[in-house]
């Protein structure tokens, strides 16, 4: 499939979920409510309702409370400079990633033939790390050009979203 069209597919999904006017107006304490098991819920008794409630109190709650998620106040106009955004830099990526990719099957491959050349071995791992210094170097560029992009209030859910990063994708 195309990897284009997969993130574009992707970070859909991922916003469609997150977006709570997608919500069904139906849906209470997690509970569907269809038109067979309308007044469902009330009918549980108590211990049903507390297996419920212990069923999802070792969740962690993720997010903040400062203000809404950045995503979620975007204007038009935002919505679609950020989509042009992610595309520059999938397209950006796809290529570094598939040179990555190849050249860690080489460093495997020269790394299993008998008597090895170290030197090739090392060079390979430099080649390597180069890819993945521009893949984060433009990673980190687009942070910083998203971040541009949005108003002050949005940049404070931007700003808490990075800080909680455990790195470059």
């Amino acid at each position: 499939m195309n990897h284009k069209l997969l993130s574009s597919l992707l970070f859909t999904s991922l916003f469609a979920i997150a977006n709570p006017i997608f919500a069904g107006e139906n849906h209470k304490d997690g509970h569907h409510a269809t038109a067979a098991s309308k007044g469902h819920h009330d009918k549980l008794d108590e211990t049903d309702h507390n297996k419920a409630k212990h069923k999802n109190a070792h969740k962690k709650k993720k997010g903040h409370s400062l203000s809404p998620h950045w995503a979620k106040t975007l204007s038009d106009e935002q919505r679609v400079a950020v989509d042009k955004m992610h595309l520059k830099l999938d397209t950006q990526h796809s290529v570094l990633k598939a040179q990555a990719a190849l050249l860690q099957k080489e460093l495997n491959v020269i790394t299993t033939k008998g008597g090895s050349d170290q030197a090739a071995i090392h060079a390979k791992i430099d080649d390597l790390m180069a890819v993945k210094a521009k893949i984060m170097k433009h990673r980190y560029d687009h942070l910083s050009e998203m971040r541009n992009a949005l108003t002050e209030q949005q940049r404070i859910s931007y700003d808490m979203a990075i800080l909680k990063r455990k790195g470059a994708k």
